[in-house]
């Protein structure tokens, strides 16, 4: 081979070998920035840059917030199927009721920030449990699924309480993250004890919502770096990105289910419920609220929201305590 041929294969191949680190570590630095461990040891101060803390003088998160400090819980965990420590907070309803509310907390959330929707189902008379998904709070994970390994961990603490009291009506509540974690959990064999859903501004499908970031936060293209992390997160979580679907696991849902979106949504697009809504199996129901952002409808539009969970509730449980 001649000398000057050596060279060219040489230089391309050290840039090839370049590009490929590159890329590599481009994928494992989105990956760890978006589904790292969001674990904190102190639920009372926000994650920065969070909408908890853009929105910390919002009336109805500081009413929810001086609840869950002052109503008395319990402090609960479970075993999930990887052996990870999974903890909770559990209201329980001086009303013995066998009705149970699981609300289920955003991306890089806590249980405590679910505060004033545990109030709502506690103030009708329900009992409330409120989760840390795994890599958040106080539950144990290195990594965090975006709802699709945390539907098991759902199951099982549907599982719990239906164990407990056979006669319990379960209630499953998410938004943001939650929301996709509920569409994705009703997709599964889930106790009979559950009667209905709500989703609130969740997304389609893990892939979509990386991908979505990836391009509009971020700037980068998504197309090619999404194989990256995909690949990443299969090493690390077990699982290829596009599996995680939503839209998927809706199409099996034999849940009602009541999906909620804000119309100004900027961090999962309103799109995305259409796309939900089509796919459920279930009997279902759809609402948006105008001038919502994301996560913010219950904060900012509070009165017109829980109207509207309320009807779902008389329809479908025939519990609402008035």
């Amino acid at each position: 081979m001649p000398y000057t041929l050596k060279i060219v294969l040489t230089v391309l191949i050290c840039l090839v070998a370049f590009i490929a680190v590159i890329y590599l570590a481009v994928s494992l630095l989105f990956f760890f920035m978006a589904l790292g461990s969001k674990r904190r040891k102190d639920e009372t101060i926000p994650c920065k840059g969070s909408l908890f803390e853009k929105n910390a003088d919002n009336i109805n998160l500081i009413t929810g917030y001086k609840w869950y400090d002052k109503t008395y819980k319990q402090h609960v965990t479970i075993k999930n199927r990887k052996g990870k420590t999974l903890h909770a907070m559990e209201f329980r309803n001086p009303e013995n009721t066998n009705v149970w509310a699981v609300v289920l907390h955003g991306w890089t959330n806590a249980k405590r920030e679910m505060s004033s929707y545990a109030m709502e189902y506690y103030n009708r008379g329900f009992n409330v449990l409120v989760p840390d998904l795994r890599g958040h709070g106080n539950s144990e994970s290195k990594f965090v699924s975006m709802g699709w390994l945390d539907r098991f961990d759902v199951v099982d603490w549907l599982g719990s309480i239906a164990e407990e009291n056979p006669k319990a009506k379960i209630i499953l509540h998410g938004v943001s993250m939650g929301g996709a974690t509920t569409m994705m959990t009703t997709g599964e064999k889930l106790p009979e004890n559950v009667v209905l859903a709500v989703e609130d501004c969740g997304f389609k499908g893990v892939k979509d919502i990386l991908a979505d970031r990836c391009d509009r936060k971020y700037h980068l293209p998504s197309k090619i770096l999404m194989p990256g992390v995909t690949f990443v997160n299969k090493l690390f979580n077990g699982f290829f990105l596009g599996e995680a679907s939503s839209v998927n696991q809706l199409k099996k849902s034999k849940t009602p289910t009541l999906f909620i979106h804000g119309d100004k949504d900027d961090f999962v697009l309103p799109s995305n419920l259409d796309i939900v809504y089509s796919a459920c199996a279930a009997p279902k129901e759809k609402y948006i609220i105008k001038g919502a952002e994301h996560a913010l409808s219950s904060h900012w539009f509070h009165e017109e929201y829980w109207q509207v969970v309320d009807k779902f509730l008389e329809k479908y449980l025939y519990q609402v305590k008035s």
